[in-house]
């Protein structure tokens, strides 16, 4: 390493050009790289869902987009409403408006509703303008508006800035010069623009993944800059010449920040074992941005120090003291009190977390929907061979609590109807023809019909036997009315694409109007009576939309998630284990910060709130993978200290050498995420930025007040073969 280090320092100038022009090419890389939107996509490739999904797209290859937007009105006149419904309807890009007078579907407690559909993609110029236009055309009777969008909505700048100076303002009150924590940032800054443009390489990412992969990146990786500078102040104590110490702090803090890296990569890395291929996604991406961040501490930070070396002397300034000689006192005289406190939390934890729920899905604020029921719309893809066993079983779901509708074809314009019954059916649509018509159609129609359809005939095939009629017979046209001629050409032709909808060369859709929650123990009720009630058919079926994608997931977590934790325990303890080349130190680490993950769900849980699948597993991997490097830190000064002191002075030093380290990365993690999930206004990147920040509480919390305490109780098998015989 010292040959490398010698390389690094002396050819700093050209390594910082070389690295500078890889950033640019990255930058320019960034805004190519495709932001995805369908969640759907990471369903695994042995997903019923996923599966189901590609064969809905090869039936129906050109199924019309249809996204919707809810709008809601406070106190609006009766006189008002069907109006307003027109009004709406007018706006460019909207292609239909939904609203019922009287239904309690869109009027309840003094609450107007309408939903707004449009052919134009969620995010798209078209779509923010429909919204644009709602919120500067429509703010009377305090109107709120909600779209449908899956998808989490994009970091905007002011929330980036924002966390990046709140990071700033703790490096300036942690670090011993004004100018350090600017060189710190500009390092891994660097690191983070190369980890967003090389992300070229994966096509497209999710906008979860670009919204929290950056922040995450630069509080997770700023220690690294803090121990290669703290360790180039302390050459520089054996030597003026500031060359050599900054080859000697290369290669001394090379064996610190690589190890400590490799735990946070190994964490990381943990999430590529989810089968939800989002969890592969971000475990890459942050895995990867860890990695460069390391790259570039040693790379350019070193010709940075140096570079400026003369203000940074200029510009010191005394860092913060914290006292700890009490402390580590304290935790010398009740170790084994602490001992039994760390088993009785793990234990207690280990059992309470079960007190909180996991949700699946996308969190929203979403205002209309605390007064009028979300609808969602879910797809029960089934063989063509058992349409007469679905068509019988949409009509039992319309019983079902919180189904709004079941269509498909054989019950909507396939359905057959006798003369009378579709005379009244045809009087209730506006511009219909003469019900007098229709007992003559079907007359006319069984001179022709076979025996067994000459009864019965659906509106689809009514509309083209008249079309037929038309066509072939001018007086015919004459004798119904050009408008009315018109109309049923019209009505035919639209019915005809609206069959290629419902039915497929194989399968059919029938398409479920649900205001079944999209998460939940009723949504997880609803899929399982449907499962139920679907395994009398005789072929396969599909279930599809983001409610039955947050099913498949409910059903599969519980072991995928105990295979990750195990999988990461695992691969740390192995790494620590090559650190201390001892058993029982991993241990205590790896069970110490398990520890902070059951009490974080715990916590979560007796705050009232459920916890989001995917924030569990992102603390779990980053808790194993980063907060543990405290843990060993703390734990190899104790070790080290103990070869020439007896506990309670190792427990000083110990606590002396890593405390400032602990606290400037611990409480950039803490704070930073924290207020950037606050000021984000994603729920679901509030809930992942949220969660990160207590398990960082907990975790730090548990190595400086806990860890100690351990280590002194266990100081026969974790202060080394080295250490001093005496106690104290």
């Amino acid at each position: 390493m010292k040959k490398a280090a010698g390389f690094i320092v002396e050819r700093k100038t050209w390594i910082l050009i070389a690295v500078m022009i890889v950033a640019v090419i990255c930058g320019l890389l960034i805004p190519k790289v495709g932001i995805n939107t369908d969640m759907a996509k990471y369903l695994p490739d042995n997903s019923a869902m996923k599966t189901g999904t590609d064969r809905m797209n090869e039936e129906f290859p050109d199924d019309p987009l249809d996204n919707t937007i809810r709008v809601m009105f406070k106190g609006m006149p009766e006189e008002e409403r069907l109006p307003m419904a027109q009004k709406l309807a007018a706006i460019a890009n909207v292609t239909s408006v939904d609203y019922t007078s009287g239904s309690a579907d869109y009027n309840k407690d003094g609450y107007t509703k309408y939903v707004l559909h449009t052919d134009r993609s969620y995010a798209s110029e078209e779509e923010k303008a429909i919204e644009k236009t709602l919120a500067s055309d429509f703010s009377e009777y305090g109107m709120q508006f909600a779209n449908d969008d899956s998808a989490g909505s994009g970091m905007p700048t002011w929330v980036a800035v924002t966390a990046v100076a709140i990071l700033t303002v703790i490096l300036i009150v942690m670090c011993n010069s004004w100018i350090e924590p600017f060189l710190f940032l500009f390092t891994i800054g660097i690191a983070v623009v190369i980890n967003l443009g090389t992300n070229i390489f994966m096509g497209s990412i999710s906008e979860t993944t670009f919204s929290v992969t950056a922040i995450l990146q630069l509080v997770l990786s700023m220690d690294y800059s803090i121990i290669l500078t703290n360790r180039y102040r302390q050459e520089l104590l054996k030597t003026p010449d500031r060359k050599a110490a900054m080859k000697e702090a290369l290669a001394g803090a090379w064996s610190s920040i690589s190890s400590s890296s490799i735990t946070t990569v190994v964490g990381l890395l943990a999430l590529v074992f989810m089968s939800f291929k989002l969890g592969v996604e971000m475990g890459v991406i942050l895995a990867k941005g860890v990695f460069l961040s390391v790259i570039c501490v040693f790379l350019i930070l070193p010709g940075l120090i140096l570079m400026f070396a003369g203000l940074l002397e200029k510009t010191k300034k005394p860092a913060p003291k914290i006292p700890t000689g009490g402390l580590a006192g304290f935790c010398s005289k009740v170790r084994i009190p602490l001992a039994v406190l760390f088993v009785i939390l793990f234990i207690g934890a280990f059992f309470l977390r079960y007190r909180t729920t996991i949700s699946y899905g996308m969190i929203t604020n979403d205002t209309v929907a605390k007064v009028f029921d979300k609808e969602s719309r879910v797809v029960l893809l089934y063989e063509n061979a058992d349409d007469e066993k679905v068509t019988k079983l949409a009509d039992k779901m319309l019983m079902w609590d919180g189904v709004k509708s079941a269509t498909n074809f054989s019950n909507t314009i396939g359905k057959q109807y006798t003369a009378p019954e579709m005379a009244d059916v045809l009087s209730g649509m506006a511009g219909s023809f003469d019900p007098a018509y229709v007992n003559l159609l079907y007359q006319f129609r069984a001179v022709n019909a076979a025996p067994d359809q000459a009864e019965t005939m659906s509106i689809l095939e009514l509309m083209v036997y008249v079309r037929d009629l038309i066509a072939e017979n001018p007086g015919f046209r004459s004798l119904m009315g050009e408008e009315t001629a018109e109309l049923v050409e019209q009505s035919a032709a639209e019915m005809e694409a609206a069959v290629r909808q419902m039915q497929g060369p194989n399968y059919s859709r029938l398409i479920l109007t649900v205001t079944v929650p999209e998460d939940g123990e009723k949504m997880v009720s609803f899929y399982d009576r449907l499962n139920a009630e679907c395994k009398d058919l005789s072929g396969k079926y599909y279930l599809i939309g983001s409610s039955a994608m947050n099913y498949e997931m409910s059903r599969s977590f519980d072991g995928e998630l105990l295979r990750i934790t195990l999988l990461t325990a695992a691969a740390i303890f192995l790494v620590v284990l090559i650190t201390f080349r001892s058993p029982v130190v991993p241990v205590i680490l790896v069970l110490l910060v398990q520890c902070g993950v059951y009490i974080t769900i715990t916590v979560i849980g007796f705050q009232g709130y459920s916890i989001n699948y995917l924030a569990l597993l992102i603390v779990q991997c980053i808790l194993m993978g980063s907060m543990i490097d405290y843990g060993i830190l703390f734990s190899n000064y104790y070790r080290d200290a103990r070869r020439e002191n007896g506990v309670l002075e190792a427990l000083r030093q110990a606590y002396a050498g890593s405390i400032h380290t602990i606290l400037t990365s611990g409480l950039i993690i803490v704070i930073v995420t924290a207020i950037f999930g606050q000021c984000f206004g994603d729920p679901t990147i509030e809930q992942i930025c949220q969660t990160i920040s207590i398990g960082a509480t907990c975790a730090i919390l548990l190595i400086l007040f806990v860890l100690p305490g351990v280590l002194a109780c266990f100081d026969r098998f974790t202060a080394g073969r080295k250490r001093i015989r005496t106690r104290n």
